[in-house]
């Protein structure tokens, strides 16, 4: 019997039905060549065991003998030669039979010698695929929706259990020390002098001005009367008298409001011309100094430390996690989404670039020859070992669900060749 059909996913699930329909046309096709044994033996039984009258009758009937004996020894013997292979017939000892069962060492050895022999032996390989462009109908299957889409599927449902397999403290102390690792002036303040100097090429930097521009206006707005304060308290006793403090006051007020109009009007103000000499400086030191490298690793190395952003850093892998899952639970998630078209574009690529495939296709033969040398004697022993850790029943069941229809179809031919056979020879003796 067939091992016990579970419940499992469809794929494995289509493998059992598929058992099972195997089995059931192995046992109808058993029933059919047992029925025909039957029917010859009781044809043999019942031809000896009564005569027709008359001589005509009497010379035909011993062709009807003579078909049924023949047939009953054929069939008989390959029910047991077929029976022989797989168990013992009618339980007997016999020697020679139950021959899978008693050289299940032997089979699983040979199985996985003829598995090297003829599929993984690297020069079989090189020559089955010199040929074959490889990488042309990977392109083709991944540009088809259906299988790019079914791929990025199994892709995204991986995601869960790869986050499960994750311990969060021990992601979060692995973030905290590959920022502090990060944090070293020597590597990073170049690289921030670097994208400073872009950003000045540019004229980034002045984005920065405007907004401090922005920012000024507001605070002199909203700071004129504490400016006012400030210059009356410093100013001497007559000046309070004449009010020339407040004439003051407005008129510094005045000449810092014109100095921010006049800076944010002019793009070619002196004063942004200074602070483009002061960036690029900045960005040269940045990338050149030692002492402020070092300064800015230490700051940065101090930060990422502080508790606070330890704190952070652990809430944002949790968050991080969390959105990952709402996104791979959803059949619109984006990154769903992001992997098909990521996995049809890359299938419409090697379609369209040939040079790409062919490339590709080298190293994919390359590839496969070296996976053959190094791995195929270690496919041929998971074979045999797999083989051998067997029970000699599930052997016997697997081997007789796939083969043992084939085989009743033999028993069936051995009968009714046997016949014909028996008839053949009697008429001969006639003859003779």
């Amino acid at each position: 019997m067939p091992p016990d059909l579970g419940s499992g996913d469809a794929k494995a699930k289509t493998v059992r039905n598929g058992a099972a329909e195997g089995y059931e046309r192995l046992i109808h096709m058993r029933r059919l060549a047992n029925g025909l044994l039957l029917a010859i033996m009781g044809l043999f039984v019942f031809s000896h065991m009564w005569e027709p009258d008359g001589q005509d009758w009497d010379m035909h009937w011993r062709f009807v003998r003579a078909f049924a004996e023949a047939a009953m020894v054929g069939g008989l013997a390959d029910w047991f030669a077929v029976t022989a292979i797989f168990r013992h017939p009618l339980g007997l000892p016999i020697p020679h039979t139950a021959v899978i069962p008693k050289n299940q060492d032997r089979i699983a050895e040979a199985v996985g010698r003829f598995i090297t022999d003829n599929f993984l032996k690297p020069e079989l390989v090189a020559e089955r695929v010199k040929d074959k462009d490889l990488s042309e109908a990977l392109g083709r299957w991944l540009a088809e929706p259906a299988q790019s889409s079914a791929l990025a599927g199994g892709l995204v449902s991986a995601v869960p259990a790869l986050l499960d397999a994750l311990d969060d403290e021990t992601v979060a102390v692995f973030l905290r020390e590959q920022a502090a690792e990060a944090a070293e002036g020597a590597s990073v303040a170049p690289a921030f002098g670097s994208v400073l100097e872009a950003l000045a090429e540019q004229g980034r930097h002045q984005a920065i001005l405007d907004a401090l521009l922005k920012q000024g206006y507001r605070l002199l707005e909203s700071n004129q009367e504490l400016i006012r304060e400030r210059i009356r308290g410093r100013s001497g006793w007559f000046m309070r008298f004449v009010s020339a403090d407040r004439k003051v006051a407005d008129t510094v007020i005045d000449a810092v409001n014109d100095l921010l109009y006049e800076v944010a009007a002019n793009r070619d103000h002196p004063v942004r011309e200074q602070l483009n000499h002061m960036v690029a400086e900045f960005a040269d030191d940045l990338r050149r100094d030692p002492e402020l490298q070092a300064r800015v690793g230490t700051w940065l190395q101090d930060a990422a430390k502080h508790p606070s952003v330890a704190g952070a850093v652990e809430a944002g892998w949790v968050e991080f996690k969390a959105a990952l899952r709402r996104d791979c639970a959803s059949a619109d998630g984006r990154l769903r989404a992001w992997m098909q078209n990521a996995l049809a574009n890359l299938g419409a690529g090697l379609v369209r670039e040939k040079h790409v495939r062919e490339a590709l296709n080298a190293r994919l033969r390359s590839l496969l020859v070296q996976l053959a040398e190094r791995h195929g004697d270690d496919v041929a022993r998971l074979v045999s070992e797999t083989i051998r850790r067997w029970d000699s029943q599930t052997i016997v069941d697997k081997l007789e669900t796939n083969v043992g229809r084939d085989l009743q179809y033999i028993r069936l031919n051995g009968t009714i060749i046997g016949g014909i056979v028996g008839l053949v020879l009697h008429a001969g003796a006639e003859v003779l």
